[in-house]
């Protein structure tokens, strides 16, 4: 006789310790990108929030040209980004770029 597990709905799965505080972030970090992506232009939709510290915020894109472009308006992303409720707080930002795509 085979018995079987129950099933977990891994959508409110909230394990504890540091990696339920992962998991927090995660949803947090999804849920400002998705606001972001809303206010961004087009030639910079790529960009997404990697990274909050220290009142930085840093933004992360795989293309070099949109690194670029987003360099030269670091002061637009600012404004762009007290604009979302979560990062109000946020006085500097950064561009990375993400190699491994």
């Amino acid at each position: 006789m085979c018995q079987y597990k129950a099933l977990t709905n891994l959508a409110s799965f909230m394990p504890s310790g540091q990696l339920g505080q992962l998991f927090a972030q995660a949803k947090t970090y999804n849920q400002i990108n998705i606001e972001l992506a809303k206010l961004l232009q087009d030639t910079l939709k790529p960009l997404e929030l990697c990274l909050i510290r220290d009142n930085t915020a840093t933004l992360i894109t795989h293309n070099q040209a949109i690194a670029f472009r987003a360099q030269k308006q670091l002061v637009t992303l600012l404004e762009l980004l007290i604009q979302i409720p979560a990062l109000v707080s946020i006085t500097h930002v950064e561009i990375k770029i993400n190699i491994n795509k």
